[in-house]
């Protein structure tokens, strides 16, 4: 008898005052959802309302937790656990950080040759994208191996969501993160079976619509 595939609903977490107004976040910046933000997550737990959520996963950061507890509330009970592999990238020297000329230049560069495919190198001060695939798997794995079968809810960051599915959608090219589009609570729905990740819905934010 084949084995049930297992769903992933991966969604990014909703706005904050650092993303409208272009301030660098990553792992070490720990914001709250904004007004804006909140307005998006309601409007994701009403899409998801009506389908099967048997545990929430998020990133220990506040801006994702608030968005798994608004997203899952039509669910309650339902179980949590917050992984600090589920965190954000670290940006190193540039968490915090205005959107100056310098900083857009640093990006542009460094984000160019992750693309050519130096994903083993570092933001200054932070982390690789090979270093975030790492704990992105772990993370997978752990939701995997409690839940084969079921369907879960993943509260994440954006270039976390680009490295975790480009990983599972393209066999570890981390060059593919560009072709991973990440909205503030756009959702994917990822299953799993037989070994193999496909998206079924990508970056859908039809929720948005109003």
């Amino acid at each position: 008898m084949p084995a049930e595939s297992t769903t992933l609903y991966i969604t990014r977490h909703g706005e904050t005052d650092y993303n409208r107004d272009h301030i660098m976040q990553g792992s070490g910046v720990n914001t709250s959802l904004n007004e804006t933000g909140r307005t998006q997550a309601k409007a994701l737990a009403e899409r998801l309302s009506d389908a099967r959520i048997d545990a929430v996963y998020a990133s220990t950061l506040i801006r994702a937790r608030e968005t798994a507890k608004i997203v899952a509330a039509p669910h309650e009970p339902v179980p949590y656990a917050y992984l600090d592999d589920l965190k954000e990238i670290s940006w190193g020297v540039y968490e915090g950080t205005q959107p100056t000329e310098e900083r857009k230049a640093a990006m542009q560069s460094i984000k160019e040759k992750w693309r050519s495919g130096q994903v083993d190198l570092p933001v200054e001060g932070g982390e690789s994208p090979r270093q975030v695939e790492r704990r992105a798997r772990r993370a997978v794995d752990v939701i995997m191996e409690a839940h084969a079968g079921q369907h879960v809810l993943v509260v994440t960051h954006g270039r976390y969501m680009r490295i975790m599915l480009a990983s599972l959608l393209y066999d570890h090219d981390l060059t593919q993160m560009p072709n991973v589009p990440h909205a503030n609570t756009g959702l994917y729905v990822v299953r799993h079976h037989n070994g193999t990740f496909v998206a079924d819905v990508t970056n859908s934010v039809s929720h948005l619509a109003a």
